[in-house]
């Protein structure tokens, strides 16, 4: 027994030992002595400045059989940019020049068996470690005397022996990024930042009646206006005339923006049809007219996606129809004011998105009880990290409703970080984003 215990004390005593040691080479690692395993992020933020310009592209590494793939996208406008560079094992091995070429939307670029992008070949890194430098576009890189650091490992500073480049290299073997290029001849200079500066996922803009301060609401050249400023969904107002025929008009009379009077729902389409829905916005709109939600639909086609308000009185069975016939069931969302009108909604398109209005979390179960929303919209006042954790939780995203809104109301909005806004000023918006 007593041989036992002491066998037991003698191993414990050996994994204590053995445990020491990792850590001192987990220590080492870090410290860069050990770096080739440092752990490299999944997506990186390259910072670039061309000409005076400022740049963000983010940019992730990953090995795709033996070929090194790097994914790049850009935010421009509102909307992703992205594309590809692949490096063959040649150029992984024994490239020696660094490709400038500007990325090009959608193009998977397979590069020259010399070339690299944002990286070094295996070779020149074992060369820079070996005697202090190496030879990469036509030029030799000397190892220079600043210092620095990125992931827990050294950044190695070369210097280009003909025109003054400089470049800092990440000490990594499984990865030798160069994570920064300053004093290029070409111009084309950048650094990568720290990962947490990633963008986050565009705000997507829904545009309340069309870009209504650039042309007359509810029109095929409002929704074309706030196309040009960025927004990707539009809304439409789902009314019907006497005759059934579906249009899209917010207000329940024509008074305010057409030169007819009184009720939609008592004109025929016929008539509808004859009113000008332009000239009180402008005169180079005159002659504008109603647009029949089909109208709307084939003129968004592959160019939006929509948010349909659905006015008491509409026959739903013919707007389900009509978007189904159009090819618009699977990018839209709608809500409507009328309960009873959702519940028929829900029966008859149970594949479609709904949105819901609410305040608060209690609200918003209430309506989970009828219906399985898709989008709730909440003042952006309203939005609490908690409102926020229970819409993750339940796969439901928060549109900020800020109609008629200021460019302080549209700050606050993007500080709360929704998932899509409903405005009326794209435009506005647009440049609100910009700041």
């Amino acid at each position: 027994m007593g041989n036992r215990i002491r066998i037991i004390n003698e191993y414990s005593y050996i994994m204590k030992k053995i445990y020491l040691l990792a850590l001192l080479l987990i220590g080492a690692c870090c410290n860069g002595s050990i770096c080739a395993q440092t752990s490299i992020p999944d997506t990186l933020l390259f910072v670039f400045k061309l000409h005076g310009q400022t740049r963000k592209y983010e940019m992730s590494f990953r090995e795709q059989d033996d070929t090194l793939r790097l994914d790049w996208r850009i935010l421009r406008n509102l909307h992703w940019q992205k594309g590809s560079y692949l490096m063959a094992p040649a150029s992984q091995e024994t490239g020696n020049t660094l490709c400038f070429l500007q990325p090009v939307d959608k193009e998977n670029r397979l590069l020259d068996k010399h070339e690299t992008a944002y990286v070094l070949s295996h070779q020149a890194y074992k060369e820079l470690k070996t005697n202090g430098a190496f030879r990469y576009n036509q030029t030799v890189y000397k190892k220079g005397d600043k210092k620095g650091e990125a992931l827990g490992c050294p950044l190695i500073h070369c210097i280009d022996q003909t025109e003054g480049a400089e470049m800092w290299i990440l000490d990594n073997e499984s990865l030798p990024l160069v994570w920064k290029m300053q004093n290029n001849p070409l111009n084309v200079n950048w650094q990568v930042d720290h990962p947490s500066a990633l963008y986050k996922d565009p705000i997507e803009v829904v545009v309340h009646r069309g870009a209504n301060h650039l042309a007359p609401e509810n029109t095929v050249a409002s929704a074309y206006a706030a196309l040009r400023h960025g927004a990707t969904w539009i809304e439409l107002d789902v009314r019907k005339s006497k005759d059934g025929v579906l249009y899209n008009l917010h207000d329940e009379t024509l008074d305010r923006t057409t030169n007819g009077k009184g009720a939609l729902a008592d004109m025929n389409s016929e008539d509808v049809d004859k009113l000008d829905a332009g000239s009180w916005f402008g005169k180079e709109y005159a002659g504008t007219h109603v647009p029949r939600i089909a109208e709307m639909l084939d003129s968004l086609y592959g160019k939006a996606k929509v948010f349909f308000d659905v006015k008491r009185g509409t026959p739903v069975s013919d707007l389900v129809r009509v978007v189904r016939l159009k090819g618009f069931a699977t990018n839209s969302f709608f809500w409507f004011a009328d309960e009873g009108m959702l519940k028929e909604f829900i029966r008859l398109a149970p594949e479609m998105k709904i949105k819901v209005n609410a305040s608060d979390i209690a609200r918003l179960q209430y309506w989970m009880t009828i219906c399985r929303p898709s989008v709730v919209e909440i003042d952006p006042k309203q939005i609490t990290p908690e409102f926020k954790a229970f819409c993750k939780a339940n796969g439901i995203h928060i549109m900020a409703a800020i109609q008629n809104g200021t460019e302080e109301t549209y700050r606050t909005a993007i500080e709360k970080e929704p998932d899509l806004v409903n405005l009326d000023q794209p435009e506005l918006f647009e440049k609100v984003l910009a700041e």
